[in-house]
């Protein structure tokens, strides 16, 4: 029997989503969101719906607990994600905290991104933003100490990353704890090698996890971090990653310098993240954006090379073969290009053996020509 497939959400929904998260910087949004439900056909369920799919339940009930705004039924459903949150996120704040003492007693400097970073400064609040993984950029010359330290605390290495800009690892318990230790911001390989790295550690603020310590990024690399990563990686579309730029920007809206924004924007080739996100947030979440920097956003023109790598990623949703190329094409210089070659062909052992599940490790060797006629397979 094929099930009926659910209709989308309309409009409304969204906006009255919008609306309440506004709510945080600007005191008028929940009356604007209360309008829009006075005329009784309103889809609560949809409402349910999105703010579930897009990771903003606990948030929203943050929000709006208290203010006679939902059905009760609804309302107890985003309670109930919001205490399960709460319980998963208190759990894996404890687990951050024991990584971060070791790693600060190797004397390794962790800059903590996304949802670790936000949770415990824009948001104030270790309950209301969903944390899929916890997200630690170190030094490059760090990482093996990273990865010394790390599995010593129980954690496995999940092999498919290990060779590219970021490694995972893993650890089961009462809740999993998933770590991704990054040396770089963006995966685009492109990014990876132009990417001032040096002016994100410079500029990054001290913070505390319980007696931990441990950094954020300054407010100016946290902007292009945030448009950057939703661009690049999650094709600008996510509500949850929408909502943090513009919480970032509300927070911090008397400390960034936008004179710096728009300059590093320019200089590290984010033009066009930095524009689409902003003018967004700006637009759809009334995000505190100075009007005339807006203006000065959108007079922006991205360089050559960065329209080339966005045309480039633009092939990453073909196949594999038009994947490689794509990333081949968008790195500065035959150097790393040969690096990045050779990574491919003789990917780590770790690597070959997970992403092709083999069985006996004198197999291994066979697997290697297999991996070069897929490729070339999928070339032709």
């Amino acid at each position: 029997m094929i099930e009926p497939q659910q209709a989308a959400p309309d409009e409304s929904v969204k906006r009255f989503l919008r609306l309440c998260l506004r709510h945080r910087w600007d005191p008028t949004a929940l009356g604007a969101a209360r309008t829009l439900t006075t005329h009784g056909d309103f889809d609560w369920d949809g409402l349910r719906q999105v703010a579930q799919a897009e990771g903003l339940a606990p948030l929203l009930y943050r929000i709006v607990r208290g203010q006679n705004l939902l059905p009760l039924s609804v309302k107890q459903d985003l309670r109930r994600a919001y205490d399960e949150n709460v319980l998963r996120n208190t759990f894996l704040f404890h687990k951050l905290e024991e990584v971060l003492r070791h790693l600060a007693t190797e004397g390794v400097d962790i800059i903590l991104l996304k949802g670790a970073a936000l949770s415990k400064t824009v948001y104030g609040s270790a309950g209301v933003r969903p944390m899929g993984d916890l997200d630690l950029l170190v030094r490059e010359e760090d990482v093996p100490t990273a990865l010394r330290v790390l599995p010593a605390l129980g954690y496995e290495t999940v092999p498919p990353l290990a060779y590219r800009s970021e490694v995972m690892l893993r650890k089961q318990g009462l809740v999993e704890t998933v770590i991704e230790v990054h040396w770089n911001l963006f995966v685009p390989p492109y990014y990876q090698h132009v990417l001032p790295i040096d002016w994100f550690w410079q500029t990054a603020l001290p913070v505390r996890i319980g007696n931990a310590p441990s950094l954020v990024l300054g407010p100016e690399a946290q902007v292009l971090h945030l448009c950057g990563h939703l661009l690049l990686h999650h094709s600008g579309e996510e509500l949850l990653w929408l909502h943090d730029v513009a919480e970032v920007i509300a927070f911090y809206r008397e400390q960034i310098d936008w004179e710096q924004v728009l300059a590093r924007a320019q200089a590290y080739d984010l033009v066009l993240p930095t524009q689409q996100i902003l003018t967004r947030v700006g637009e759809e979440w009334q995000a505190p954006i100075p009007p005339d920097v807006l203006e000065r956003l959108r007079a922006l023109r991205p360089s050559r090379d960065e329209e080339r790598v966005f045309a480039w990623l633009a092939a990453r949703h073909s196949s594999a073969a038009q994947r490689f190329w794509a990333d081949l094409a968008s790195m500065p210089g035959w150097g790393p290009r040969l690096r990045f070659v050779w990574r491919n062909l003789f990917p780590p052992a770790g690597y070959v053996q997970h992403c092709y599940r083999i069985a006996h490790p004198l197999l291994l060797p066979l697997y290697y020509p297999y991996r070069w006629f897929l490729g070339l397979r999928s070339a032709l």
